[in-house]
C-alpha cells in the first residue's frame, strides 16, 4: 500500500492561502484596524473530523504567526469557528449562516464536496468566497454549483490527477493487471477510481475485476473480499480512508487469507490507522 505525504503539503499550501486571501480582503476594505474575519465550519466528530481538525489547527497556528507581525495591511486575522457536528445538512446550513451573521469575509468548509454542499450554497449565495482545505474533485466550483460556483476553491489534488498518477506508478512497476474496488460512499472516492481505470487501460494495463463497496457501517467490504481474493491481479486499487471505516477490513482480510497482492490507495489512506500486526500488514 502506498500512503503519501500530500496532506502536510495541502497543509502549507493552505496557511500560505488563508493569509493571501485575507490580503485580498484587506486591499478592498476600508475599515483599518478592524479585523478579517475568517469563518471556519468545521466536522468534530463525523467522518470528515480527521481532516477539519488537522486544518483548522493549522490555521489558527499561522494565524497567530500573522497577527504577532502586525496583522494584514494593519489588519488582525480572526477565526470565528462552527461546528456541523457531523456534517448535519441542517447543522451545516445553520453553521454558514452563523458565519456570514458574524461578518466573515472568507469561508473554510470540509473536505468532501457532498458534505460541504449545504455550507458551500449557502456561503456563494451570500457572496462569499468559499474554500476546502482539501476537497479532492472538480465538482468543488461551477461544475456542481452553477455560476455562482466561481467562488467555490478546494486546495486538494483532483482526484483525476490522483488516480492517473496511481495508474502510472501501477505500470512502472511492471503491474500490467488491476482488480478494481470502488467505496462509493462519495464522489472523489469514486472519481479516483474510474481516473486509475482510464489511465491504466490508455497505457496498456488490463483491468480483471471490478468490484464495489460503501463504507461507514455497511457490511459490504466482506463480499468484496471475497470476490477479490478469487481473482488473479497484480495489483488491487481502492479510494477510501481512515475515518470511513473500510481499509482496515478490506486490506487486514485479504492478508488473512494469505493474499499478498499490493494495494494501493490514494492519499485519503494517508496515516498509519490501516496498519496491523495480526494479520501483519
Amino acid at each position: 500500500m502506498i500512503a503519501t505525504k500530500k496532506k502536510a503539503g495541502a497543509t502549507v499550501a493552505l496557511l500560505i492561502v488563508v493569509v493571501a486571501a485575507a490580503v485580498m480582503v484587506a486591499s478592498t476594505a476600508s475599515a483599518a484596524g478592524q479585523p478579517i474575519v475568517i469563518g471556519w465550519a468545521f466536522d468534530s466528530k463525523g467522518a470528515m473530523a480527521p481532516f477539519d481538525g488537522p486544518a483548522l489547527a493549522a490555521a489558527q497556528i499561522r494565524v497567530g504567526q500573522v497577527n504577532a507581525r502586525g496583522g494584514v495591511k494593519g489588519r488582525p486575522l480572526k477565526i470565528v469557528t462552527c461546528d456541523t457536528q457531523g456534517n448535519k445538512p441542517t447543522i451545516a446550513k445553520s453553521c454558514a449562516a452563523k458565519l456570514i451573521g458574524a461578518k466573515a469575509d472568507i469561508i473554510f468548509t470540509t473536505c468532501d464536496v457532498d458534505f460541504a454542499a449545504p455550507v458551500v450554497q449557502e456561503a456563494i449565495n451570500a457572496g462569499k468566497l468559499t474554500v476546502a482545505p482539501c476537497i479532492g474533485t472538480d465538482q468543488m466550483g461551477p461544475k456542481r454549483f452553477g455560476a455562482k460556483g466561481r467562488l467555490a476553491f478546494s486546495f486538494g489534488n483532483i482526484a483525476q490527477d490522483e488516480g492517473s498518477a496511481m495508474a502510472q506508478y501501477a505500470y512502472a512497476k511492471g503491474w500490467r493487471t488491476a482488480a478494481l474496488a470502488t467505496d462509493t460512499v462519495i464522489v472523489y472516492f469514486k472519481d479516483v477510481v474510474k481516473a486509475f481505470k482510464a489511465r491504466f487501460t490508455q497505457l496498456g494495463g488490463k483491468v480483471v475485476a471490478q468490484e464495489s463497496y460503501q463504507s461507514l457501517g455497511s457490511t459490504s467490504q466482506q463480499n468484496v473480499i471475497t470476490r477479490l481474493n478469487g481473482k488473479k491481479a497484480d495489483v488491487i486499487v481502492t479510494s477510501t480512508a481512515g475515518a470511513f471505516g473500510a481499509l482496515p477490513q478490506i486490506l487486514a482480510g485479504l492478508r488473512s487469507l494469505g493474499n499478498n497482492t499490493p494495494m494501493l490507495n490514494s492519499w485519503a489512506g494517508d496515516g498509519t490507522y490501516w496498519v496491523t500486526k495480526e494479520p501483519p500488514v
